[in-house]
């Protein structure tokens, strides 16, 4: 998984196999936490 981080939008997105998350408003202490959730969710996502 890759991810992005804008500091001026605050904007996380997440590029997955199956989705692209995207998060707004986020601070930098966050974006961990927030890729884990992404990885979470990619792995119950059902085909």
């Amino acid at each position: 998984m890759k991810f992005t981080y804008s500091t001026i939008t605050r904007t996380l997105t997440v590029f997955g196999t199956k989705m692209t998350h995207v998060f707004t408003n986020v601070s930098s202490g966050e974006i961990e936490a927030l890729v884990i959730d992404a990885k979470l969710k990619e792995a119950i996502w059902r085909k």
